[in-house]
């Protein structure tokens, strides 16, 4: 086991990449899988460690209680960049407290917001048992899934509206359980200007609803016109390559890049 319980609520976990983290006890989505194995996301976290170069700058949208933010942290140093957004106040508060306990505060910056396709207010639904599920998004009814929610409204923003004083983005990180497109409207000039090298995001047909069909619409676009190049990550963490038509096929997968050629 890579956790203990240190009481008011809190799991504390010793990561496989050599970091702690305290993750919400009650929490059934993340908090079993980093106590049993002290990893989230295996081909994701090699990507990470593999990729990510001292000086690189990190986007991570949906940071959550900051898994991969603290990993990019770590890589990318001193001589890097990492921006981490989180919609959820009480996420966002254990994401930064896990940071400080990992002594990385100075080159890491949390914004207690939504990322969307413009600055807006959104209604925010932040799930009781699995954290990992929050979003502006509702989650079709699974009648083997129990969960409740807490409504309130949160600040939401573009990351053109953002980030436009950013030179270079060498990854952007997206996991916002559907809002994915609606977060590339809103960095379609971060494209457009060649800013942004590389975006992971989860394709989740279930989760984007209405939205499926637009975003597909948007990569297709992206690959025709910015030659992009559309991969997926296998179970190791390796680049694969896929087309549209098989990413369309999927109901669900948790690891799509798309690499832009500056």
């Amino acid at each position: 086991m890579h956790g203990t319980y240190i009481g008011n609520n809190k799991m504390m976990v010793k990561l496989a990449y050599n970091a702690v983290v305290t993750v919400p006890s009650n929490d059934l989505s993340l908090m079993p899988t980093l106590v049993t194995t002290g990893m989230f996301e295996v081909p994701l976290t090699k990507y990470f460690l593999t990729q990510l170069k001292p000086g690189y700058t990190v986007v991570d949208v949906g940071a959550n209680i900051g898994y991969f933010t603290v990993l990019a942290a770590k890589v990318v140093g001193n001589t890097g960049r990492v921006i981490g957004y989180e919609a959820d106040p009480n996420t966002a508060a254990v994401l930064k407290d896990n940071l400080a306990m990992n002594w990385l505060t100075e080159n890491v910056t949390i914004i207690n917001k939504a990322v969307y396709s413009e600055n807006k207010t959104l209604q925010f639904r932040s799930s009781e048992r699995f954290h990992g599920y929050s979003s502006w998004k509702e989650k079709p009814q699974d009648d083997n899934l129990i969960d409740h929610y807490t409504i309130r409204d949160v600040a939401a923003v573009s990351l053109d509206n953002e980030l436009q004083e950013l030179e270079s983005i060498d990854l952007v990180k997206i996991d916002i359980e559907g809002g994915e497109y609606h977060a590339f409207l809103g960095m379609k000039k971060l494209i457009q200007d060649r800013k942004i090298k590389t975006i992971t995001f989860e394709w989740n047909k279930a989760m984007l609803g209405t939205d499926e069909g637009p975003f597909l619409d948007l990569i297709s676009d992206l690959i025709t016109n910015r030659g992009a190049r559309l991969t997926l990550l296998d179970k190791e963490g390796e680049v694969v390559e896929t087309t549209l038509k098989d990413l369309a096929a999927f109901e669900f997968y948790p690891f799509v890049l798309l690499e832009f050629q500056n």
